[in-house]
């Protein structure tokens, strides 16, 4: 650590931080809402005209991990590299949907995963059967 500044018995420490995490945080943040913007784009693509970014959107929706709104799904992106224990992160969202907007319960929930250049689609059993029942209604 190094002092960098003292004025009258106060002294400001920062702390260095190695180049290669030096900015890691935001270029993450920055990953994780481009990758949520594709998202969008890719449901207005399919028809969904409203879909937005629930940052933009409602932040009620934003604080029960549901990423984008206007849509009659409960969406979820991830763009890491890492290993998502997807069971874990289906029950934390129904838990917070449950708790924020009751309303979005039975919607289904789908998870966006972008990893290695792939973007794969997960949902449980519970819920494709959820999504499949909605489109039948569609039909």
């Amino acid at each position: 650590m190094k002092i960098v500044k003292e004025k009258k018995s106060q002294k400001v420490i920062r702390s260095r931080k190695s180049p290669t995490t030096a900015g890691a945080g935001k270029r993450a943040r920055r990953k994780g809402h481009n990758y949520e913007r594709t998202i969008v784009k890719f449901f207005k693509d399919l028809g969904y005209a409203d879909a937005k970014t629930s940052r933009l959107g409602s932040r009620l929706l934003d604080s029960a991990k549901v990423d984008i709104c206007d849509i009659p799904f409960n969406v979820q992106c991830k763009a890491v590299e890492a290993n998502i224990d997807y069971s874990k992160l289906t029950g934390e969202i129904e838990g917070e949907i449950a708790k924020l907007t009751p309303g979005r319960i039975n919607l289904p929930i789908i998870i966006f995963h972008k990893k290695n250049r792939n973007t794969n689609v997960v949902m449980t059993l519970d819920e494709f059967e959820k999504f499949m029942r909605q489109v039948l209604i569609q039909l």
